[in-house]
């Protein structure tokens, strides 16, 4: 497994991360595919992110994209969709930076900080130097699930 996160997020979880900003330049977005619908008969939709390490089923029809930002030095891969009830399924793959902590247990510590939001159903667990947490946040107007695996 190439050294990265590979966060998962299904559910009202907004692309926002992957729009901010650097102060030297705009992220550029290098669109792959976009509105895949090929379901494998089961009525999922096998998402494999054409530049990143990593694949996954998705519900819906689904878009494929990197983004990378210059001033930063930073490239995410990602694969998503909006259902038609606005439910937005995501999994984005991330390299480890200077930033990351070094115990991913402060990932939910890090949401929690705003007053607004909510984290619970926090799991952890560890198997085979692959380390998972699971964690779902809500405030009131969004409710994300959210899984990384490091």
């Amino acid at each position: 497994m190439p050294i990265s996160i590979l966060r998962l997020l299904a559910s009202v979880l907004s692309l926002a991360l992957i729009a901010s900003t650097s102060a030297t330049a705009e992220p550029k977005v290098e669109m792959h595919r976009v509105g895949v619908n090929a379901d494998d008969g089961s009525g999922w939709y096998p998402a494999v992110s054409t530049k990143g390490s990593f694949s996954i089923l998705l519900p819906i029809p689904f878009n494929d994209f990197t983004t990378s930002d210059p001033g930063k030095g930073e490239v995410i891969h990602v694969v998503g969709g909006k259902s038609s009830e606005g439910i937005k399924f995501t999994a984005v793959e991330t390299p480890v930076t200077a930033k990351t902590p070094v115990d991913i247990a402060a990932i939910p510590k890090s949401f929690s900080s705003s007053p607004a939001n909510k984290v619970s159903d926090v799991s952890r667990n560890t198997k085979d130097d692959v380390d998972n947490l699971s964690f779902s946040v809500a405030n009131s107007a969004t409710t994300a699930h959210i899984r990384y695996i490091r």
